[in-house]
């Protein structure tokens, strides 16, 4: 890919219509959730998590969760984020959030965008750990 690299697809999140169901369904298979908040269920796989919500509206407002799936895309550097980010939107994707630093469990270069298709997509690259909380 032209500007960046892709390192690895991380944290599948899905937006269940049924979602008390799909809960039952995967702790059966997986365990117990190891996140366990109001209105959200994670597990941990290996160094990701699978995480639930319940369904959204029909149309989620821009900066709101959507309304099915989301999924992250690591990034070799930092600038990449911005790179991959621009070919989103060059390709069609709607922008949710501009690149920008931030914590989120560990400091990060962050974006995020909705395809056509109604994926929301995170771009992140981590940042040295030595990074004071953004």
């Amino acid at each position: 890919m032209a500007g960046y690299t892709l390192r690895a697809l991380r944290y599948p999140s899905f937006y269940l219509a049924d979602y008390d169901a799909a809960v039952a369904f995967y702790t059966r298979l997986l365990g117990d959730p190891g996140t366990n908040e109001d209105g959200l269920r994670g597990w941990q796989l290996g160094d990701s998590w699978l995480t639930f919500f319940p369904a959204k509206g029909a149309v989620p407002a821009p900066d709101a969760n959507p309304r099915n799936a989301e999924f992250a895309i690591e990034v070799a550097a930092p600038a990449e984020v911005d790179v991959l980010y621009a070919a989103f939107l060059a390709a069609g994707a709607s922008p949710c959030m501009e690149p920008q630093d931030t914590w989120m469990y560990v400091p990060m270069r962050f974006a995020v965008v909705d395809d056509p298709f109604g994926l929301r997509v995170d771009v992140y690259c981590p940042l040295p750990r030595d990074v004071d909380r953004i």
